[in-house]
């Protein structure tokens, strides 16, 4: 084979090969967001993406163009119409998918950061100027077609593709406040890797283009890259694989829009049954131990004109009545919200409650905690742990006829776990899964973000063991534990 011709069939793959790869990323991060997204999102970025997703499937197509026209389609030109619709047709679509790049950044910074509706046409007007451009300076066939199509092609790049990739870089960014009470930790790594990612393909793919007759393009362009050992396509195929593998990641938001939407769900109907419970003890134990109060104050006032001594014995005795249902009121109320009030580290809630189980009893309870809390607890993560331990040492203390109680808490750094085991009876068949505390624990144990155990046998005791996250921005509180202790 002539040397010539082979160096130019490898030049062929080469480059075939590498518009085939950065077409692909991009194509299948569009197809891959359409598949996941949804219109209907209550979040700014979900119902943004699928923007995006047009925007990826159209470069796609763009760039498998450079592959898939015909040489001898391209060598026409303008002097046939099948040459003239291929040839403006891929320079068109190359600028329509910027547009859509362009329009997925400007409408999400105005659903965040509140920008003037009528930036939202920008897109618009910024594509009808690089048509008038396009169109207008076109030189009427011949051999300066080739330099006219690349002065498309850069002034798309810097029109569209660098305000539009800087923007949507900025616009992701700005989702981080919004995302963070979705509770997922993985969400801010995704949202900046997609950023990042974005903010390299604005120099690969926007600001490093081919060699123009204006500036920067006659300056800062795929010449300079190649001169200086850095190929352009190999950058630019490292961006559009970023860009693709962390939207690809970021979909992720969808499912954790779900579950938070489950979470509140159950939160409300876990609320429902609270309330319900709530009005329940109350008309059963305090205002029945009020209408006793009511009848034996009727009963001391009848006694006052024929035995003033019983009667003063019945008041007394009635008084005592009195300071057990306003404890008893205090307990209902201390019950109702407690998160804004507990401190934020989990192991102090975690003592509170066992050394309350403990009091007035003989009780032996054994602590052993581990590691360091690497953050804190939320106002309703705080109020979910505590009414789980405060729910775990009431069944100890009901039902269990334990006389040790050994409490593990491991503190890890993305969140901790808590075992708490008794030597008492036991639960006499498999752990129940229907009952009212059981079905609240796992509840609340979810609702907190994290999962809950239960394993018993008779005679054997019964351990419970929970997993919760440390909140987003959580506040520490104190200094933490960093050693166990025992006793």
């Amino acid at each position: 084979m002539d040397p010539a011709l082979h160096a130019l069939t490898d030049q062929y793959w080469y480059w075939s090969l590498f518009f085939f790869i950065y077409g692909l990323s991009f194509f299948l991060m569009g197809f891959g967001i359409l598949i996941r997204s949804r219109w209907g999102s209550n979040l700014s970025l979900g119902r943004r993406l699928p923007s995006l997703a047009v925007f990826g499937l159209l470069h796609g197509a763009t760039e498998w163009g450079y592959i898939f026209i015909p040489a001898r389609v391209v060598a026409e030109g303008w002097q046939t119409l099948r040459g003239a619709l291929l040839t403006g047709g891929h320079a068109l679509l190359l600028a329509l998918s910027y547009t859509f790049l362009l329009a997925f950044g400007l409408n999400l910074m105005v659903d965040t950061r509140n920008w003037p509706g009528w930036v939202r046409t920008l897109p618009a007007v910024f594509l009808g100027g690089w048509g008038l451009i396009f169109f207008l300076t076109f030189p009427g066939g011949g051999a300066a077609t080739g330099p006219w199509l690349v002065s498309g092609d850069v002034t798309a790049r810097y029109l569209l593709a660098v305000p539009g990739s800087i923007l949507s870089a900025l616009a992701i960014l700005a989702q981080v406040e919004e995302l963070a009470r979705l509770r997922r930790r993985s969400l801010r790594f995704c949202l900046i890797g997609s950023a990042m990612a974005l903010f390299l393909y604005t120099f690969a793919g926007g600001l490093m283009v081919p060699p123009a007759s204006f500036f920067p393009a006659n300056v800062l362009n795929t010449g300079l890259l190649m001169s200086l050992g850095l190929p352009a396509p190999v950058l630019r195929i490292l961006s559009s694989v970023l860009v693709a593998y962390f939207i690809f990641r970021l979909l992720e938001v969808y499912d954790a829009e779900e579950q938070r939407y489950r979470e509140t769900v159950r939160e409300r109907e876990m609320i429902w049954r609270e309330r319900e419970k709530i009005r329940r003890d109350l008309h059963d134990g305090v205002i029945q131990s009020i209408y006793g109060l009511a009848l034996g104050l009727e009963h001391s006032r009848n006694l006052l004109a024929d035995n003033p001594a019983a009667a003063a014995d019945r008041l007394k005795v009635l008084t005592g009545q009195a300071e057990g249902i306003i404890n008893d009121l205090r307990g209902y109320l201390a019950g109702l919200h407690l998160g804004r009030e507990l401190p934020a580290d989990p192991v102090a809630i975690i003592k509170e409650q066992v050394i309350n189980l403990a009091r007035g009893t003989e009780l032996e309870i054994k602590w052993q905690i581990k590691g360091a809390a690497q953050g804190g607890l939320d106002s309703e993560q705080r109020d979910h742990l505590y009414h789980m331990v405060a729910e775990i040492c009431s069944n100890i203390r009901r039902h269990a006829r334990a006389s040790r109680v050994r409490v593990q808490v491991d503190l890890g750094g993305e969140g901790f776990k808590v075992t708490i085991k008794d030597n008492g009876t036991g639960l006499l068949g498999t752990v129940p899964d229907h009952g009212q505390g059981l079905i609240n624990l796992r509840q609340r144990a979810a609702l907190a973000g994290g999962w809950l155990e239960i394993a018993s046998s008779p005679g054997r005791g019964t351990t419970v063991t929970f997993w919760l996250p440390y909140s987003i921005g959580g506040g520490r509180e104190g200094d933490g534990h960093s050693r166990c202790a025992g006793r």
